[in-house]
């Protein structure tokens, strides 16, 4: 038994000229290292997302609504000086009005607080050296929208992260306590 099948953008490696040529996928470029790394939450939520945008945070929490979400994903990555999402690999589809993407990325983080004896810092494709790595998928769902920035928005955001390498620091480095983690 045969199933319908749509033409699927499946792209391995980091950001580059082939990943570009998508539309979408050079929109999440930008989002990516001009918004969410660049921590630019004091923008508007709905320049990037549509007013009833919903995140799934990586403990199964469901945010609806893009003011909330945006206030949640700031909230998200406060605790990180500095951080970047290093594209592994994706599979992106046309959906009826824009895309959907599954990706995986790894998501370096500087942490506060001083390393511990013995600890070892983790390198990005690009050399630089972070304090820890934490493996992430990632569910988006963009829409065409003539009031987004190059005429796309984000609808819906699933993040599938573990955390517990930053946590595992920052509990060591005595940043936050056990029972900071079980609020």
């Amino acid at each position: 038994m045969s199933f319908p099948t749509k033409p699927t953008f499946v792209y391995s490696g980091t950001w580059s000229a082939e990943s570009r040529a998508h539309p979408a996928m050079k929109w999440m470029e930008n989002y990516t290292i001009n918004v969410i790394d660049a921590k630019k939450f004091d923008i508007p939520a709905t320049e990037y997302h549509v007013p009833s945008f919903t995140l799934q945070k990586s403990d199964g929490t469901i945010i609806e609504g893009a003011e909330k979400a945006w206030a949640s994903n700031k909230e998200t990555y406060a605790p990180f000086p500095a951080h970047m999402h290093e594209p592994q690999y994706l599979f992106c589809t046309e959906t009826e009005n824009g895309w959907q993407m599954m990706g995986r990325a790894n998501l370096f983080v500087e942490l506060p607080g001083q390393p511990g004896t013995g600890e070892k810092k983790v390198k990005s494709v690009s050399g630089k050296e972070w304090d820890a790595v934490m493996p992430s998928a990632f569910h988006f769902e963009y829409v065409k929208d003539k009031d987004g920035v190059d005429g796309i928005k984000l609808a819906k955001t699933e993040i599938f992260s573990d955390p517990f390498p930053a946590l595992r620091l920052m509990l060591k480095r005595g940043v936050i306590k056990p029972e900071n983690i079980l609020q």
